[in-house]
């Protein structure tokens, strides 16, 4: 029963952690424009790396599958993408 709590807390931490990451995307391709934002940037990925360890831990732990840790990720990524791909098109012009 204890463990199911603590993996409950685990996963609201893991959502919580995506949906702030997901926020700063958003911020950062809010304001891009004709501007760029290396510090959002840099802030989104140094939140992804610790969420890939949060993940990586709860995974070791068992309180969510590889598959689900590795889709939770590559679904951020794809969306922290659009920063570079809107960052090299504006280059590009």
């Amino acid at each position: 029963m204890e463990n199911s709590l603590i993996f409950i807390k685990v996963r609201k931490r893991i959502e919580e952690d995506v949906m702030k990451i997901e926020e700063m995307i958003l911020a950062c391709l809010s304001v891009k424009g004709d501007k760029k934002c290396p510090l959002y940037q840099d802030v989104i990925d140094t939140q992804i790396y610790g969420l890939t360890k949060e993940i990586n831990l709860a995974v070791e732990i068992g309180c969510i599958t590889d598959e689900t840790g590795k889709k939770i990720l590559a679904d951020l990524e794809d969306k922290a993408s659009l920063i570079y791909s809107t960052d090299i098109q504006s280059k590009a012009n």
